[in-house]
């Protein structure tokens, strides 16, 4: 009987062995990769801090901060330009905006420019081009008659960030409050949107009511309208589409602060940051990250990396 016992804790001792070695794989860590802006009171970007200043937390569990970098460049730019008939007042303040915005920012980052004043356009592929980039901005004019589709440009350009596997999409929506006839719901943008792991930033410039009376068409929404509900739609996108992404929503009062708008983000976006992070190595993401920085009157946003460009969600 003396060898059954032996055998039984040698096997016992095993398994104790295999089951602690398990434990630890998982309780390994892994580097995640989160792109953060930081602002002040008014608006201006913080370029001064260090690991020591960031929190970052998952599903309420804190995370080390390991080390923090200039996120750099090489993003993925889309800018979406509202083109409709609501946009003619505003056109040439948002040609001199989108102007300024690529001077600044085109020699290191892709560009690419689509309208929305009927079905999306593409006015300027993406590239690094500066004077291609002009010459699409120079297509920048409203369409006599049309409407916006704000919606279905803000999902066809983040199914296609999401096919490319855009490491690091940013999206940029300039539009008025004129009338959307887009054929996608909210709900369907704002999982594209997810998927695509894109930051989102929107501006919207105020339009005369007037605007909203285009003729309606006949489809949308499965063959009828709703001026309302479509209005709904829109600014659920405008409000809900950058929560989480790191990008944000600014709500302009005159198309004529386009400009200084469009060079607050060249601001940001030049002085974001690349902090790393440890977390356990789960099989499950967790469903909420955030970051926070430990110095009073600053706002810090950001979105998490992975391998393919998504959001850690």
């Amino acid at each position: 009987m003396a060898p059954q016992g032996h055998a039984c804790v040698t096997f016992s001792l095993a398994l104790a062995v295999l089951i602690a070695a398990v434990g630890a794989a998982g309780a390994q860590s892994v580097e995640r990769l989160m792109i953060v802006s930081v602002l002040d009171d008014d608006g201006a970007p913080v370029t001064d801090l260090d690991a020591a200043d960031f929190e970052i937390r998952e599903d309420d569990a804190a995370r080390e901060v390991l080390r923090v970098d200039s996120a750099g460049a090489g993003r993925q730019i889309a800018i979406l330009v509202d083109t409709s008939e609501a946009a003619v007042r505003a056109a040439s303040d948002f040609r001199r905006g989108l102007s300024a915005f690529i001077d600044a920012m085109h020699g290191d980052n892709q560009i690419s420019i689509i309208s929305f004043g009927g079905p999306p356009r593409i006015l300027a592929p993406s590239t690094s081009d500066g004077e291609r980039l002009r010459e699409g901005v120079g297509r920048i004019f409203p369409q006599s008659g049309q409407a916006a589709y704000m919606l279905d440009a803000v999902y066809e350009v983040a199914e296609g960030f999401e096919r490319r596997g855009a490491d690091r999409p940013v999206m940029v929506v300039l539009t008025t409050e004129g009338a959307d006839y887009s054929n996608r719901r909210a709900r369907q943008v704002l999982e594209r949107i997810d998927e695509s792991g894109a930051a989102v930033y929107t501006l919207s410039v105020e339009a005369r009511r007037a605007a909203f009376e285009i003729g309606r068409p006949t489809g949308g929404f499965g063959g009828g309208f709703d001026a309302r509900q479509q209005e709904f739609e829109r600014d659920l996108v405008l409000s809900r589409g950058t929560a989480g992404t790191g990008g944000r929503h600014r709500d302009l009062l005159a198309s004529s602060a386009v400009e200084r708008a469009m060079l607050d983000l060249v601001a940001e976006l030049r002085n974001q940051y690349l902090v790393a992070y440890s977390r356990p190595d789960a099989l499950i993401p967790p469903e909420e990250v955030t970051v926070t920085v430990d110095r009073s009157g600053l706002t810090a946003r950001g979105i998490v990396l992975s391998s393919q460009g998504n959001r850690n969600r």
